[in-house]
């Protein structure tokens, strides 16, 4: 069977259409319509149900997907093991990671990964921990960071990476006591601006000051760097990654809050145990594990005594 037929596939269960499969692989919508086609011609069955709003698999269609993953994580392996020098770290990596941890622990590093793995190309997305999951599933990463108390992915390998502090921000005139913590009362009156559902902080608080009976009515912010400069406008408080806000705070443009008890976050370091990870990844995963605790202020001690290390 051609590979390209289940390339093909995948993308379309990814998608949700043939013609955004047909974008995200360079192909005209035509050619890949060929390769659906193609394939239930040759299990015999429909393998895509289409509705108005795209289309969706069907139950062989779960199914191939399922077994195609598998077949192009061989087609994979094998090609990359007959190739010379096949233990040398090569290729394609894709990454994903909060947009925090993006722009203040990884751009800062890539350099570095340039310099001792020339010949990894590393891609870099920001997400969330869902949508992180859901590109870890869907083959559109093959590692991810996430930000959370916890993660219980039994179908992934997970590195502790350490703590991440956060800081609770607020204009340098805001009246509020910073010698104890912000009350969900103080909060709502103040106003707090979170980041968009998913991430895990924003997320907490919202939960919080709403089991306080001060649920958040304000919208979400979709970035880190809009809602800094949101709170230095006086437009309310926001709880956010300290490295993100520490020139901020050092030059006083904001100034730091006590915010209520939260779970801690911490940083975790994600690979699917079902793929077989190349050379390549296995590379990224090694110099992540070892420089991303170190890369700036805001982690902790690094969780040598994590049992899923």
């Amino acid at each position: 069977m051609d590979t390209r037929l289940l390339r093909s596939f995948l993308a379309v269960v990814r998608a949700g259409g043939i013609t955004a499969a047909a974008a995200e692989l360079g192909f005209v919508q035509s050619t890949v319509t060929t390769h659906v086609q193609t394939l239930e011609r040759l299990t015999g069955t429909p393998l895509l149900d289409r509705h108005p709003g795209g289309v969706s698999p069907t139950h062989a269609g779960a199914l191939l997907a399922e077994r195609a993953q598998q077949i192009l994580d061989l087609e994979d392996r094998m090609l990359a093991e007959l190739t010379a020098d096949a233990a040398r770290p090569a290729g394609p990596v894709r990454l994903c990671a909060p947009e925090s941890v993006c722009a203040y622990h990884l751009a800062p590093l890539l350099p570095v990964f340039r310099e001792r793995l020339p010949e990894v190309r590393l891609s870099l997305f920001p997400a969330d921990t869902r949508t992180a999951l859901a590109a870890i599933a869907e083959r559109r990463a093959d590692l991810a960071l996430l930000l959370e108390p916890s993660v219980d992915t039994p179908q992934a390998d997970l590195v502790g990476l350490g703590r991440v502090e956060l800081s609770l921000v607020a204009p340098p005139i805001c009246g509020l006591p910073r010698d104890r913590p912000i009350t969900p009362a103080e909060l709502a009156a103040a106003g707090v601006l979170l980041l968009e559902e998913g991430c895990a902080y924003s997320d907490d608080l919202a939960a919080l000051m709403a089991a306080a009976g001060t649920p958040v009515a304000q919208p979400r912010f979709g970035g880190v760097e809009t809602v800094k400069r949101c709170v230095a406008a006086g437009l309310g408080l926001a709880l956010l990654p300290t490295v993100t806000v520490a020139e901020e705070l050092a030059d006083g443009r904001l100034v730091r809050l006590r915010p209520p008890h939260l779970a801690e976050q911490r940083l975790w370091l994600l690979r699917p145990r079902s793929r077989w990870p190349s050379p390549a990844i296995q590379a990224v995963r090694s110099l992540l594990t070892d420089l991303v605790p170190d890369s700036a202020e805001g982690f902790g001690a690094r969780d040598n005594d994590d049992p899923r290390r």
